[in-house]
């Protein structure tokens, strides 16, 4: 190691060798808060929401895209006798026979047709359908099956032919919602996004962590050219799930299976502890839970517990907040996810790559939209949080692999910076988007140098 376990990495400013810059911040992720449990509703209400208040939304730019004189219908009220071109605004379904299904998972425990396991459930005979309050239709036409995923709100335009098909001649989507403008600002305040720490004994920081705090501290300054002012400029760290990942191996044949997963989750919890209680002398941190991470599974999670962080927690700077999270640093407004709904965007589409993944839940302005299809959600009844209302101005997903980023030009001039957040275990790296230019990089702690640099 670098550094002791017990250094003591307190806040510098504390003996005037940084002042750091504050910034105004404003939670936003109420909605994603459980007000109260109640599982007993079916999930086709948060269905039945989400068309519903997107199509109040779509209805606008449907007539901003095609004028007013195209009618918009129902299903109901399409004639095949008749065809007239109209639009139909309604949830999208992709039909899909590789999607994993609860009725050949008992097949194979009847030692039937077992399914093969895979990682992408994409196929050429995959087919797309349209459905509103009441019915249902077929689409072909001018839209791409294999660049859509189940649970996008969309509106068509064509007409139904005589076989009982709607043609698809456009279609538009939703495109992230009006956006804030930005105010100037006259200093450069840095958000740090990280993810996947991935953490798996107590006080187990790798050097490449030793060596982040240390950037962070501002005790790296002069040595790297160019970065002298950053770490008075880091006003927020968030920490985008996959924090904890505890061993399973047994130490030896005498001690239990259970006792030892047990053993090794409390040490990962307690080394991220020790980690955010160092941070969280300097500069916010703000800890978001994800996939593998001692919280609830469906989304929205909440905050993980206070009582497994008793060291950060003495510090006000430490936040927990949940999956998705929303807030406002410095008038920009930031919204981001641990990254589960982008992976699940990329195995049920053929979207390539996490970026892609990204950019395609803005347009379709909805954070998870697989959910509650393919990914485990609340059943909500009046409401779906996850609709994109307002365009962010930083999104992000954590643990996507390797980073990667653009400045996304929405269909009505929103500006969005996308962020895919690399996981820190796998490439000791991490994303730092600048709030006042909007431009973002990755910075590398991997102890063959600190490599910064645009990407």
């Amino acid at each position: 190691m670098l550094f002791p376990e017990d250094t003591n990495f307190s806040n510098p400013s504390a003996d005037g060798a940084l002042e750091r810059l504050t910034v105004p911040y404003t939670y936003k992720s109420e909605c994603f808060h459980f007000v109260k449990k109640d599982f007993s509703k079916q999930f086709a209400f948060i269905y039945a929401s989400r068309l519903e208040e997107m199509l109040k939304l779509l209805e606008a730019s449907v007539q901003r895209k095609w004028g007013s004189e195209m009618p918009i219908k129902r299903l109901a009220d399409l004639r095949e006798d008749c065809p007239q071109k109209c639009v139909i605004i309604g949830t999208l379904f992709k039909h899909q026979e590789l999607k994993p299904s609860i009725l050949r998972e008992i097949s194979e425990e009847n030692q039937l047709a077992p399914q093969p396991p895979r990682s992408h459930y994409t196929n050429d005979n995959d087919i797309l359908i349209l459905e509103d309050a009441l019915q249902r239709i077929k689409l072909v036409g001018k839209i791409d099956v294999h660049s859509i995923v189940t649970g996008v709100v969309c509106a068509v335009m064509g007409y139904e032919e005589s076989d009982g098909r709607f043609f698809v001649e456009d279609h538009i989507f939703y495109e992230g919602g009006p956006q804030k403008e930005l105010q100037p600002l006259e200093t450069s305040p840095l958000l740090v996004l990280m993810s996947g720490l991935n953490q798996t004994a107590a006080n187990d920081f790798s050097p490449s962590l030793e060596l982040l705090q240390q950037w962070v501290f501002g005790n790296l300054e002069g040595l790297v050219e160019g970065h002298d002012w950053e770490a008075a400029s880091i006003v927020r760290i968030i920490i985008a799930g996959n924090s904890v990942k505890a061993s399973s191996k047994p130490k030896n044949h005498l001690q239990s299976k259970v006792t030892t997963e047990t053993d090794a989750l409390l040490g990962a919890v307690k080394s991220v502890d020790s980690l955010i209680h160092n941070l969280a002398q300097s500069v916010p941190v703000d800890l978001m839970p994800g996939e593998f991470d001692p919280a609830n599974h469906m989304l929205p999670q909440q905050a993980m517990h206070h009582c497994l962080f008793p060291r950060s927690v003495q510090f006000s700077a430490f936040k927990g907040v949940p999956n998705p999270y929303a807030f406002e640093l410095a008038d920009r407004y930031v919204v981001g996810t641990s990254g589960q709904n982008v992976q699940d965007v990329m195995r049920y589409s053929k979207i390539p790559n996490a970026l892609e993944a990204l950019r395609a839940t803005l347009r379709w302005s909805h954070i998870v939209p697989t959910a509650p299809d393919t990914l485990p959600c609340y059943p909500y009844y009046q409401q779906d949080p996850f609709i994109i209302g307002d365009c962010p101005h930083v999104y992000f997903a954590g643990n996507v692999g390797e980073f990667s980023t653009e400045l996304w030009t929405g269909a009505n001039g929103q500006r969005t910076r996308l962020v895919c957040v690399p996981s820190f275990s796998e490439n000791q790296s991490i994303a730092v988007v600048n709030l006042r230019t909007m431009e973002c990089r990755k910075i590398s702690f991997k102890m063959d140098g600190l490599e910064g640099g645009e990407e």
